[in-house]
């Protein structure tokens, strides 16, 4: 048996577990001699003694004195990543191995590397591969474990503690715990070790595609030396500590706005406000187009993300519906598109299409149909975490919220060309493309 850590191979004998008689630091070297062993995006953040003055490391405890940011920080994503994201607790289950014959490896290691990113975080640690095989790890338990900071998913901790130091933004404040710089808080390292996650491995019919590291990279945005902080973290000034005499500063919001898709029906409530915050990312309108066999088409206008549209999951889609009616309102025309990367799955993975818009780029969506002199249409545009077949096959209706609208507007066209009526998106309702 090779196993790929060389830092662990003189304790192995093949007949009896050698990890068994190793102290905790040397069970912690072994898991990092390893972990440095593989690509960025399959190391978790290295273990992190618990900064002096702090009682743990749990997002709650960080709450007690960041409590503006402990609130916004509870209801993103990144809080929800692990148990409350019901589809990432199914698709680790089929990674852990022994789901069915289709999946006989456990490349669940690789998974939670970025959705309970500390070491700290994991039950198991790996310490080598069977023959080199990413589905075959070889796990220790972990003693340094610290479950209820898993339950906390990717965490204050994840981006702000490291060797027993709490690093911010200046490093310059006077709090109860160590305090340094953390220069890549500013910039989007600390994002692309989980948003830049790009592998295949076609012996385990395994693939990650998560690619809005590379997309932003070639963005008018990265050219304009705009990062991730800048729309996924609005600036806010106010104290950072609330009940401390500090000084207010401007900082970040910490809701990590995104798709704005709630992890679960319960959440709803307290995502929606956020959308007016945040946006989609784009705009839709009816334009001319002398392409188009009517001469008007539906232009979704990738005009603020500074990546792709949309961009994650390789699932994530975003379908346009065009509705034409005439005069006495019955449907004469219907025109659709789905704007995402397809991918064949099995029995080999490979790309079939990918129409995803660049920053600051178009998709034209062409209407059709005999139409009479004077029309309106009515244009609606929705986001889907998943395709509909996954989300039915993991069993999730009630658990997960798959999809929502985020777009609706109605339009004129006749002799005057195309005139907006109304249009409700996440910016609420108005009769102009201004928000």
């Amino acid at each position: 048996m090779a196993i790929t850590a060389v830092a662990v191979l003189w304790w192995w004998s093949g007949d009896d577990d050698p990890f068994a008689r190793m102290s905790d630091e040397e069970i912690l070297a072994a898991a990092h001699a390893f972990y440095e062993s593989r690509p960025y995006f399959e190391r978790p953040r290295p273990y992190s003694e618990i900064p002096a003055g702090l009682p743990d490391l749990r997002a709650e405890t960080c709450g007690q004195c960041h409590a503006a940011i402990y609130e916004e920080w509870k209801i993103s994503t990144h809080a929800r990543a692990f148990r409350d994201d019901a589809q990432f607790m199914a698709e680790l289950e089929k990674s852990s191995g022994d789901y069915d014959e289709h999946h006989p490896d456990d490349v669940s290691w690789m998974c939670l590397n970025c959705h309970t990113p500390m070491i700290n975080q994991l039950e198991r640690l790996v310490v080598g591969l069977e023959n080199g095989e990413i589905g075959k790890p070889i796990y220790v338990d972990n003693p340094f474990f610290d479950p209820e900071l898993q339950d906390d998913a990717i965490s204050c901790a994840t981006c702000h503690v490291q060797d027993g130091v709490v690093y911010g933004p200046r490093g310059d404040t006077d709090a109860p715990h160590p305090v340094a710089l953390g220069e890549d808080l500013m910039n989007e390292n600390n994002c692309v070790s989980c948003h830049q996650a790009e592998a295949h491995f076609p012996d385990q019919n395994l693939a990650c595609f998560f690619t809005t590291g590379a997309e932003w990279e070639r963005s008018p945005a990265a050219a304009a030396g705009q990062g991730c902080q800048d729309c996924h973290m609005p600036t806010v000034h106010r104290k950072v500590a609330e009940g401390f005499d500090v000084p207010e500063r401007e900082t970040r919001h910490h809701w990590f706005g995104g798709s704005l898709i709630p992890k679960h029906p319960d959440f709803e409530e307290e995502i929606a406000p956020l959308r007016a915050i945040f946006g989609s990312g784009a705009s839709l309108s009816v334009v001319t187009d002398e392409e188009s066999p009517s001469g008007y088409s539906v232009r979704v206008y990738n005009e603020f993300a500074g990546h792709l549209f949309p961009t994650g999951d390789p699932e994530r889609h975003v379908d346009v519906v065009a509705r034409i009616f005439d005069g006495e309102g019955e449907l004469v025309g219907e025109d659709e598109v789905r704007i995402g990367s397809i991918y064949e799955w099995w029995p080999q993975i490979r790309l079939i299409s990918d129409n995803r818009i660049e920053a600051g780029e178009s998709l034209y969506l062409p209407l059709t149909g005999d139409w009479p002199e004077a029309v309106e249409v009515e244009v609606v545009a929705e986001k889907f975490r998943m395709h509909q077949e996954a989300f039915d096959y993991h069993d999730l209706e009630g658990r997960y919220v798959n999809s929502r609208e985020f777009h609706r507007s109605r339009w004129r066209i006749d002799a005057e060309g195309a005139t907006l009526l109304v249009l409700e998106d996440d910016f609420g309702r108005r009769d102009t493309l201004e928000p």
